[in-house]
């Protein structure tokens, strides 16, 4: 018995460690600068960039972590300043906006026309991993008005983290969602083409 409370008081030491330290909360932000913006033709169509949505267990203000193969904690003093969905939502807009030029890219709301495409985004990991990398999954989807699929894939991207902490996890997964919105560029831009 008492080898069995020692090791548990030994996981809940080790899981509070991950999910946060005394003091005031670290507040963090994703990188979204964008890259230089190209004109867009006149007659391209509008694609609006919808809210991008994320699995529930990453629609919480602390960061996410795996640390075991069924385990994900949220820490406590390491959050996101504002919503992860919005921050991620504003990175692909600036991504895309500065990279898709056969398009009006535009923010849901906007005087978009009615017959304006959609870039639906779902992100299912956004997170460290106790393997040394962070890690981001989803799907995008490009639909046109009427909710009709024109193109859209699976994403995936890990990246290693240069050292330990929140601030390496961030700029890790930043940079992951960098990359994973340059991906989407090629494939939006052939389909554009064609509307």
């Amino acid at each position: 018995m008492t080898r069995f409370c020692l090791t548990l008081s030994c996981c809940v030491l080790l899981l509070t460690g991950c999910a946060g330290s005394g003091g005031a909360p670290s507040m963090f932000l994703l990188d979204t600068s964008a890259p230089a913006v190209r004109a867009s033709h006149v007659a391209a169509p509008v694609l609006i960039i919808d809210r991008v949505t994320v699995a529930p267990y990453l629609d919480d203000s602390g960061i996410v972590y795996q640390t075991e193969p069924h385990r994900v904690v949220m820490a406590n003093n390491n959050r996101w300043a504002s919503p992860l969905a919005t921050q991620l939502t504003d990175g692909l807009y600036s991504a895309l906006d500065g990279s898709v030029n056969n398009a009006h890219i535009q923010r849901p709301g906007s005087n978009a026309p009615a017959s304006a495409l959609h870039l639906v985004t779902r992100v299912d990991q956004f997170m460290g991993h106790y393997d040394g990398y962070a890690h981001i999954a989803g799907q995008w989807q490009l639909v046109d008005a009427s909710g009709t699929r024109l193109a859209g894939r699976h994403f995936e991207q890990r990246l290693p983290l240069q050292n330990d902490g929140y601030d390496a996890l961030v700029e890790s997964l930043s940079r992951g969602w960098r990359m994973t919105a340059e991906s989407l560029v090629p494939p939006l831009s052939e389909t554009l083409a064609t509307q």
